[in-house]
């Protein structure tokens, strides 16, 4: 028997554990199906908290637990970080105090060379315990700039929904779980039954990109600078014009060196692919929610060269723009 331990501390996200939960109990009937002579379970799985106090979700469920102090992590077979409900700087600050008590075990357990992964805000706290430092990883796509900002040694990989380097696995938002757990039996079962188990619960093995479901709304408020946030602003109103990054700093009366400057120091990427990003957003909405030619489009958002913004979509997205209106828009076909 595999025992797999899922730490977890702070306003954990129901869906989420209930997720990996379901997946290794689905996997133990699954396994007892084809294996009628096993006499165990293939996978245990324990819920870790920082006091032994039922973990309660976001939705005010309660999940019993066992106090860290009560269990020897390296006896695990494998390490998952469950997340907490995160959307902005303060509410890191809360996951992150209330994961503090779990980090010294963490960080014992990685010399075992064992497998730890994590999903969504999880991968933070695998981030802030300092594993992933030159690390390839991933996050929940809404927490890339934050997570950009708090730790610039982890290569942040948000083209893939599941990212492996060494022993650590992490994941994105919260539904990606799913694969991650997959990749757990996977390492800890083989790949046949990890396949097996992928068509039982209707999840694809190679789901790719998070990329097609980012939107830029959601990725812009973790900084506090007041004029680059005004700035931010106007530019979302003038999506169409076709400004010199000059004409911007000359509104804003600052100099081009340092729009750009206090540009990457608050958004980590310069005014001119922040713009660029904006009429990409721009145009996914019009995609999910008009019939509007992508001819109609691109004129709306600024662009003149239908075949090189078609390049420049599918580069931001992973999908053409044809492909993005028939995933994501029910009501008209282009």
């Amino acid at each position: 028997m595999k025992t797999i331990m899922i730490l977890a501390a702070g306003n954990v996200v129901a869906s989420g554990i209930t997720s990996l939960l379901d997946v290794f109990s689905f996997c133990n009937i699954y396994w007892r199906r084809m294996q009628p002579q096993a006499n165990s379970d293939l996978f245990a799985v324990h819920i870790i908290s920082p006091d032994g106090q039922a973990i309660t979700t976001n939705h005010g469920f309660q999940i019993p637990a066992i106090g860290i102090e009560r269990v020897d992590l390296t006896a695990a077979d494998a390490l998952l970080l469950a997340s907490a409900f995160v959307t902005d700087r303060d509410e890191f600050s809360q996951f992150q105090q209330a994961f503090s008590p779990l980090m010294p075990a963490l960080v014992s357990y990685a010399n075992t060379g064992k497998p730890i992964a994590a999903y969504c805000s999880g991968s933070m706290m695998l981030a802030a315990s300092g594993l992933l430092a030159q690390r390839k990883a991933t996050t929940a796509w809404w927490l890339s700039d934050l997570f950009r900002q708090q730790f610039p040694d982890v290569t942040l990989c948000m083209d893939s929904l599941v990212v492996n380097d060494g022993q650590f696995y992490s994941a994105g938002a919260t539904s990606a779980c799913l694969s991650l757990a997959l990749s757990v039996v996977e390492v800890l079962a083989g790949s046949q039954l990890a396949h097996q188990l992928s068509k039982v619960l209707l999840v694809a093995p190679n789901r790719g990109s998070q990329q097609p479901f980012m939107t830029i709304a959601m990725t812009t408020a973790f900084h506090q600078d007041s004029l680059i946030t005004e700035i931010q602003q106007w530019m979302q109103l003038h999506l169409a014009v076709q400004y010199q990054l000059d004409d911007i700093a000359a509104h804003f009366a600052l100099g081009k060196r340092t729009l750009i400057r206090r540009f990457k120091k608050a958004l980590h990427e310069t005014p001119a692919s922040y713009w660029q990003r904006l009429r990409i957003d721009e145009a996914k909405r019009l995609l999910e929610t008009t019939d509007l030619t992508l001819e109609q489009i691109t004129s709306k958002i600024g662009y003149e060269d239908v075949g090189s913004f078609r390049k420049l979509f599918i580069q931001q997205t992973s999908l053409s723009p044809r492909a993005y209106r028939s995933k994501f828009n029910s009501h008209c076909c282009e």
